[in-house]
Order: structure tokens, then C-alpha cells, then sequence
């Protein structure tokens, strides 16, 4: 019998066509080769373009493979400038993008969708104590609200590794993120009072679960390598962390634990009885935002009204602690909210005070460059408008309670972001 070689006629037919099968039964089972050296210069490109050069390649493709990748507009509404040009009312320089697989081109490859949006804008040096930039008539028209933490009712967890940041989902009393969201936001302190930079990473995918603690580190090292590559390339020259090696998962609705126990962002606060006796908590490490909820009931489980419910025995108590820009951004919000409406003072018109729709507000010198800090306490029946006839009914008891664990709360945290003493709780 003749030899079947790619010398012969018939070697070349027979060769040929045995490739040609091997090539779809890899296609079938999905193992799908995409791209040579021109397709990967292609996608290098996108990544290099998108956000002005600030996206670290290597990371981006942990989260979206190889490619081909889209690019386009970050998150809605902003407005990208390279540098805050003259006469900038807002002097805020910002860059926003998003990159996502490109499936169209992956006929016969087994994608999920993926998508990464990030957003790097610089933070101007602020006061210790000056709230006046925080009033709606101080406010730039050109100023624009930060990127939303993907959180909801429960807290965020710290980043760590020496990264002043948040890692956040979508989990909450009433809502379950399904795992596939993550936000991560990380705040830079340039050196020479040089104001700041807030980098915040949006990451979507499918097919995959935030309990695998591989994945929740490999969308926070794209934040973290963003701020990176931004601190140096804006000359903000921000003393950086470490690549984290691993990110805690931000706790859920059943994660509660005896509020004695509270090791975290609810040590020290003050039980009362059996309608405060419980703490969903994260770790308190100098990230921008801290949150603590306290609450009542034994499981923990929140009942079939979620964390909104008018029960007293179901009322739980959210305490936030905004520093930086979160902190301006939560001012301006109330600002525009309730400002305008209400008699009341909001933050920004005074250092302490009682919030609309109930709740209460205090405030702190911070000498980072950030200016004051904001904490505030909210139960978790208060009303979103002014009509104080919506509000909750509060006894005297509630009103003492609330303002002894902002007290608290306040004192706490500010000391371990080196702020001053927060101002008594009105």
C-alpha cells in the first residue's frame, strides 16, 4: 500500500481532509482558537485607547480572556477631560470607558458575557472642616455625583492590603445580587496636597458566583492597578498597596452576629434590649465608606417586609461613615434632595443636625485633604421625602438611642481615620 504523503496527491487530499475533521471536533467541542498575531495587536489597542491608557492589560484580561474586546462610553453621563482645563468651574479631571467581550466574533466559542466599566477622576484638595463647596448654591453646574457603590442596605467589605478602598455587590435585605456584579472603588491621597484620585471598577459577567474568592480578587486587582497606572500617569505620585491576594465577600442579610461580639464597624455600640441586640458589620481598615447595621431578632433573617419594615421590633438602625469624596457627594445629595424644601438645615448648612424623613447627621475635621467627614444614622422605616407626616413615629427612647450609637458610631471610626473629635450629635 502506497504512502500518504503531503509529497503525493492523495497524501494531500487524505491530510487535508483529516484536519479539516479535527479542526470542527474541536469547534463542537468548543475548544475554539481565536486569533493570530493581528487580531491580538487589535485587542492590545482597546486596551490601550480606552480610558486614555490608564487600563492595566493583564488584569483586564483575567476578567474578559484574550479578546476580541468592544470599547465604548463609560458610565452614563460623564464627561471625559484629560486635565481640568482654565476656567474649569468644577477642576475635576475625569476619564470613564467600558470594555466587554466582543461575542459576535466568537462563533463556536463557548463566551459568557463580561464587561468591565471603570471611571478615574481626581479629588480636589479640600478643608478639615469646610462644608460650604457642599452647598447647592456653591455647587459648579459642571459637578457631577460620583460613581454609586453597588451596595444596598448591608456593608460593604474593606479592600485592604493597604489599598484605602471598598469591595460591593448588590446583596441587601431585600434584594440578592445573583452573583454576577461587583463594584470596587479605591481613593488615592496624591502626595503634596495635591488633592486625590477615586477610581471605581464596575464588573459584570456570567456564569460565575462572588463565593469564589479567585474571581471577587481578580475584578479588585483591576482597580487597584488602575489607580496605579493613573496615580503615575496624572502625576498624582499616591503611596499604593499591595496586588491584594485575596478579598473578603461583603456579608449577607443572614450574617448577623450578637452585637456584643461586633469585632468591626459596630464594635462598642450600644444594644437596647431585644429590639437592638444584633450587628451586620464589616472590617474597619481606613476605606472611604463604612457602614453598620443594627437590628433585633434572634435568626437574624430579615422577615417578609426586608430591612424597610415599620415594626418597632423589626426597625434596624444603618450608621454610614463617609470620608473624602463620598462624603461631599452624600452633603450634595441632601443638598439637592431636601435643601430646597425643607426649613431644616441639611448637611452642609451646619456640623450636626436632624435628618429628613428621620434620622440624624453629625460631622469631623479631617486634616487628609479630603475635608469633613459625615456619619449619619437612619431607621430603616424612614421616609424618602419632606412630609413629615410620613415620617416614623419615634418615642423619646428612639431619638436618645439614635443619637447615642452615632455618638458612637462618630467617635469611632473618626479616631481610626485620624480625624478629629466629631461634633456633639443634635
Amino acid at each position: 500500500m502506497a504512502r500518504l504523503t503531503w509529497e503525493t496527491k492523495a497524501g494531500r487530499i487524505a491530510l487535508s481532509s483529516c484536519g479539516a475533521l479535527v479542526a470542527l471536533a474541536l469547534v463542537a467541542g468548543g475548544y475554539y482558537w481565536w486569533g493570530g498575531p493581528h487580531e491580538r495587536r487589535v485587542a492590545q489597542r482597546v486596551l490601550d485607547e480606552a480610558c486614555r491608557g490608564v487600563l492595566p492589560s493583564d488584569e483586564m484580561r483575567a476578567v474578559l480572556g484574550e479578546g476580541p474586546y468592544e470599547s465604548g462610553p463609560g458610565r452614563s453621563g460623564a464627561v471625559d477631560t484629560d486635565q481640568a482645563e482654565e476656567g474649569d468651574e468644577s477642576g475635576i479631571r475625569r476619564v470613564s470607558c467600558a470594555v466587554r467581550r466582543d461575542e459576535e466574533h466568537g462563533a463556536g466559542h463557548p463566551t459568557h458575557e463580561a464587561s468591565v466599566a471603570v471611571t478615574v477622576r481626581s479629588v480636589p484638595e479640600r478643608k478639615p472642616a469646610d462644608t460650604a463647596a457642599d452647598r447647592v448654591s456653591e455647587r459648579p453646574r459642571a459637578y457631577e455625583p460620583l460613581p454609586p457603590l453597588l451596595t444596598d442596605d448591608l456593608p460593604p467589605a474593606a479592600l485592604g492590603h493597604g489599598w484605602r478602598g471598598v469591595f460591593s455587590t448588590g446583596e441587601g435585605f431585600q434584594h440578592r445580587s445573583g452573583g454576577i456584579a461587583a463594584t470596587t472603588s479605591v481613593l488615592l491621597d496624591c502626595a503634596r496636597d495635591r488633592g486625590g484620585l477615586l477610581v471605581t471598577v464596575d464588573v459584570r459577567e456570567e456564569d460565575v458566583t462572588l463565593d469564589d474568592p479567585g474571581r471577587r480578587t481578580t475584578y479588585a486587582r483591576v482597580a487597584t492597578a488602575t489607580a496605579a497606572r493613573a496615580s503615575q500617569k496624572w502625576g498624582c505620585d499616591a503611596p499604593l498597596g499591595k496586588p491584594p491576594r485575596t478579598v473578603a465577600l461583603p456579608v449577607n442579610a443572614d450574617e448577623d452576629v450578637p452585637l456584643a461580639d461586633a469585632s468591626g464597624t459596630c464594635r462598642g455600640l450600644p444594644a437596647r434590649g431585644s429590639q437592638v441586640s444584633r450587628a451586620w458589620e464589616g472590617a474597619r481598615s481606613g476605606g472611604p465608606v463604612e457602614v453598620c447595621v443594627l437590628g433585633g431578632g434572634g435568626s437574624g433573617t430579615p422577615g417578609a417586609g426586608g430591612f424597610a419594615d415599620s415594626a418597632d421590633e423589626a426597625r434596624r438602625y444603618q450608621l454610614v461613615a463617609y470620608y473624602g469624596p463620598y462624603a461631599q457627594d452624600a452633603r450634595v445629595d441632601q443638598q439637592v434632595r431636601h435643601g430646597r424644601y425643607s426649613e431644616d438645615p441639611v448637611p452642609g448648612d451646619a456640623p450636626s443636625g436632624r435628618l429628613a424623613g428621620g434620622g440624624r447627621w453629625t460631622s469631623a475635621a479631617c486634616r487628609d485633604g479630603g475635608g469633613p467627614a459625615l456619619f449619619t444614622v437612619r431607621p430603616s422605616d424612614a421616609a424618602d421625602g419632606d412630609d413629615k407626616r410620613h415620617e416614623p413615629k419615634v418615642s423619646a427612647g428612639d431619638v436618645a438611642y439614635e443619637r447615642a450609637a452615632l455618638k458612637e458610631f462618630a467617635r469611632r471610626s473618626a479616631a481610626a481615620h485620624g480625624c478629629a473629635a466629631p461634633t456633639s450629635v443634635g
